[in-house]
């Protein structure tokens, strides 16, 4: 009699790690079903007194997503831009931390200005703090000049960014020397 508990508590166990698997699964996409969501004006007002750059109340950003699934939902998202960040990291010297964006012109204007969102991640992929708020997105913005085609990196300090290493990063404007302005809607 008792091996065939055993079997049965066995075979109990396995087909509860299989349900609580997918149900997992499917409680995880049904909360990554909208993975881009709008800056709160109460929270860009409480980021903005002494924290790294937030950006301005209605910015879409992305929800706190594993790095995997935010660089499926970036690459749709900027999919059409002519302003892209192929390559985005937080790093740290003896004079504090820094955000270093890579920004491609994929346009044929010469790009003289960009500003944007950057998330951060730890080593592990996992969203990290990347302001004094806790959230894990800061505002970049600098002038540079970015021939059609070319790349350019641009670097900006940050205060609270400390445990984000890792980072994905999307132009929300930018302006070309003859004038043209683009921004995201």
């Amino acid at each position: 009699m008792r091996p065939v508990a055993v079997i049965i508590a066995a075979a109990a166990l396995v087909v509860g790690l299989i349900v609580g698997f997918f149900l997992g699964r499917v409680l995880l996409e049904h909360q990554w079903s909208q993975p881009m969501s709008a800056i709160d004006p109460k929270a860009a007002s409480k980021a903005a007194n002494d924290a790294d750059p937030t950006p301005v109340a209605g910015t879409k950003v992305l929800g706190t997503l594993p790095i995997q699934r935010a660089r499926m939902v970036l690459k749709d998202f900027t999919a059409k831009d002519i302003a892209v960040v192929p390559v985005a990291a937080f790093g740290a010297d003896d004079t504090g931390f820094e955000l270093h964006v890579v920004v491609e012109n994929k346009g044929t204007c010469r790009i003289t200005e960009v500003s944007g969102v950057a998330y951060g991640y730890d080593a592990w992929g996992h969203s990290a703090a990347a302001n004094r708020g806790g959230e894990h997105y800061v505002a970049f913005s600098q002038k540079l000049e970015i021939a059609p085609g070319a790349k350019a990196r641009l670097g900006q300090k940050m205060k609270y960014s400390q445990l984000a290493t890792l980072a994905l990063a999307h132009v929300d404007a930018y302006a070309c020397a003859d004038g043209t302005r683009w921004k995201r809607n």
